[in-house]
């Protein structure tokens, strides 16, 4: 199995790309960060015409996050538990079936955060490493993973 994580920075922009990896890669999954597009907008049918299935999450202009699959999902988280729209969608994890197995693949949009002192970057950046180890221990004691 082969999972690729390509930062696309604008998904309609650049459906060439997309081929260009499923030619030379052949990746089973494409994780695709700041597609910058909303969820109403998405490309969907360009996705499926370049041969994957599509589940993302995102917003106008800026950050969004999907992941492209040949098999489609058995199951899809958007975001954190606790999200806001101030949360940016920055962070999709999905399950898939392969075989007599299953495997969970997560996908985000990391944060930069700029410097300890930046008064809106940095909170947000230390809320979403929070939120991902919060998701991560509630998946393990679930032992959903």
């Amino acid at each position: 199995m082969k999972i690729v994580s390509f930062n696309i920075n604008s998904i309609r922009a650049r459906p060439h790309q997309l081929e260009f990896i499923r030619d030379t890669i052949k990746p089973d999954i494409i994780g695709l960060q700041e597609t910058k597009v909303h969820d109403d907008e998405y490309p969907i049918d360009v996705i499926n015409d370049i041969g994957y299935h599509s589940e993302y999450w995102g917003q106008k202009g800026h950050y969004g996050v999907a992941l492209l699959s040949l098999n489609k999902p058995i199951e899809v988280v958007k975001g954190f538990k606790n999200d806001t729209d101030e949360d940016q969608k920055r962070f999709i994890q999905a399950k898939f079936k392969y075989g007599s197995e299953e495997i969970i693949v997560m996908n985000g949009y990391f944060p930069q955060g700029e410097n300890r002192s930046h008064e809106t970057k940095f909170p947000k950046k230390i809320k979403f490493y929070k939120d991902l180890k919060k998701h991560i221990f509630e998946k393990q004691k679930k032992k959903s993973f």
